[in-house]
């Protein structure tokens, strides 16, 4: 249950807050959804209803609007960014989701030579969720398909986004080598060495490197004796290297065609394209002629974020906006093609106009004022690509606009879901509504092996043994003693019992200052002469202890949860996500 609320909420609308998050599930094959996923088609359902009757204003049209303005912009460009991402793949699946209304009668259609009809985006469910483009981990890709399934089992549209806007930091993989016995990890790359810089900005540098990563990573793991699915898995991103030259839309691309193959048609979005689109810059633009209020209360939702959680630091989980000069920070990123740093935003109502910099030099003026409409200010944002100025949003400002714009269900990871405790109440007290509902769901899938016969309480054990040994050897002395080594225990005990008589009596003056120090140096004394007979055992242990850590070590090894999705077993990963995805459809 959550935890009784330490900050009280500003707003009615709002759900307490609590220090209780999502944790990781423990356990191979194991997941954790919140609230369950049994309960995912109908959270949806609610969620849909209750926005499409979203009265609040966005500089002179109502959310309802902008919600199905927004539907139907990002349907159109997720449906043609998608169809390029698997041409000549498998094409007709990301025409329109799979069991959609528009894929019912797109097969005769086709046969026909007719256009296939699209979506009415207007009643179709929207299943959301995102991340980096990065080969991640099997717990982050599951999402995908329980997106994918909910959306195929309600007749709806399940949504990637694709978070190609952060910084793209390694071109490597970590990847298990060795035995099971003498496991071991290594990194390797699938490029040469890139500058920290967005993913969209990053280019292949090594087509051969590229090429033969999939071979490479294969054989680094031919100890672990299985195939990873990776050996099909990365052909698909070679081919689409042929004519897209970006990281992310290989790595997108593979993992597109790879979902396909098992029965989820998502569609995919980039964020960078979603930054593009008129709806999102409409909204960006009520989010900009409001900075003053929304930028005291994001901050004012962060202090309280930190007191419930206890954070000390100024710059988790985010960093305060910023004011500088009268320059309010907003939630968005500002960078120029080519550039490798991301830079702030900052904006000033002059007048009429509201001027936007990223701190050294003003890049765009809007004109905008909070009672005006953001049309003009909209076609001055849309001027900023053919200047090479990249306008994007920030992470929390994603999922604001996403769920509030067209998601009817995003599904969070952990993270996401942490951070967005302060999304809700942003819009509860920017918006004055409560906010919709998200799912966050996470999984633990290790890869193959055998178990590593340790656990940690072995190795806490033998340590508590170790300091049996210093201070009560003679519970661990041989059966046939010494005669001296009987003496010994005879006068420890002698000491013990001397102790505990002038520990329970009143203390006289005959009872001497040095005593208790002669006795405990005595005893001290007669605790070290017993573990040297104790050799024998100290030693066992000890060779037993250093092959426990480094069975743990090698189980941590084996066991990691974080490996790239790409690198286990087909089967297994396939049988596990069917496992979690039928959770969703009971």
């Amino acid at each position: 249950m959550p935890e009784p609320c330490l900050v009280e909420p500003a707003c009615s609308r709002e759900r307490p807050w609590s220090a209780i998050h999502v944790r990781a599930p423990r356990g191979d094959e194991s997941f954790v959804a919140v609230p369950p996923l049994s309960e995912a088609l109908e959270l949806a359902h609610r969620n849909h209803e209750r926005l499409a009757e979203a009265k609040a204003g966005v500089q002179g049209r109502t959310l309802a609007s902008i919600r199905q303005w927004a539907r139907q912009e990002v349907y159109q460009a997720a449906r043609e960014y998608t169809a390029g991402l698997v041409a000549g793949e498998n094409a007709a699946d990301a025409i329109a989701p799979a069991n959609s209304p528009a894929t019912r009668h797109a097969e005769s259609k086709e046969m026909a030579g007719l256009p296939v009809e699209e979506m009415d985006v207007q009643t179709t469910a929207f299943y959301v969720s995102g991340h980096q483009p990065t080969m991640f981990h099997p717990g982050v890709w599951v999402k995908n398909f329980v997106v994918g399934r909910l959306a195929q089992n309600n007749r709806g549209l399940g949504l990637n986004l694709v978070v190609d806007s952060d910084t793209f930091s390694g071109a490597s993989v970590r990847v298990p080598t060795g035995s099971v016995e003498h496991p071991g990890v290594t990194a390797v790359a699938f490029d040469e060495s890139h500058p920290r810089q967005p993913w969209e900005e990053a280019r292949i540098i090594h087509r051969e490197l590229f090429a033969s990563f999939g071979r490479r990573a294969t054989a680094a793991m031919e100890e672990r004796g299985f195939m990873p699915l990776l050996a099909d898995y990365w052909p698909a991103a070679v081919r689409h290297a042929e004519h897209d030259p970006t990281p992310a839309g290989c790595l997108t691309a593979a993992r597109s065609v790879r979902e396909r193959l098992w029965g989820v048609s998502n569609l995919e979005l980039p964020i960078s394209r979603l930054c593009a689109l008129e709806p999102f810059l409409w909204f960006s633009a009520h989010l900009l002629a409001h900075l003053p209020r929304l930028h005291a209360i994001y901050n004012e939702v962060l202090r309280e974020y930190r007191v419930v959680n206890r954070v000390r630091s100024r710059t988790h989980p985010v960093p305060d906006l910023r004011e500088t000069d009268g320059w309010l920070e907003a939630p968005f990123r500002v960078w120029r093609a080519g550039d490798r740093e991301r830079r702030r935003v900052f904006a000033r109502q002059f007048a009429g106009e509201i001027r936007l910099s990223d701190g050294e030099r003003v890049f765009a003026h809007l004109p905008l004022t909070p009672e005006k409409d953001a049309c003009c200010a909209v076609k001055e944002l849309q001027k900023l690509p053919a200047q090479g100025i990249r306008f994007r949003t920030r992470a929390l400002t994603t999922t604001l606009f996403t769920r509030l714009c067209f998601a009817d269900l995003f599904v969070h990871g952990i993270g996401g879901a942490k951070y967005d405790q302060m999304t809700d109440r942003i819009i509860c007290r920017f918006f004055g509504m409560a906010a919709p509902q998200f799912l966050t769901l996470s999984a633990t899938l290790e890869l193959p092996s055998p178990g590593i016969g340790a656990h940690p309480e072995d190795e806490r054990r033998l340590r508590r043994l170790l300091r049996e040994l210093d201070y009560n050897s003679d519970r661990h002395l041989p059966p046939v003693l010494s005669p001296d080594g009987r003496t010994l225990v005879a006068e420890k005990q002698r000491l013990i019992a001397e102790q505990n008589a002038v520990r329970f009596r009143p203390r006289s003056a005959s009872d001497s200052a040095g005593s208790g120090y002669e006795r405990f140096r005595r005893f001290q004394e007669i605790n070290r002469q017993l573990a040297a007979l104790t050799r024998e055992e100290r030693r066992r242990i000890e060779e037993e202890l250093q092959r426990t850590r480094m069975q743990l070590a090698a189980g941590s090894l084996l066991h990691d949860r974080e490996y790239a999705f790409c690198l286990y077993p087909a089967e297994k990963l396939k049988r596990f996500v069917d496992h979690v995805c039928a959770s969703a459809l009971t």
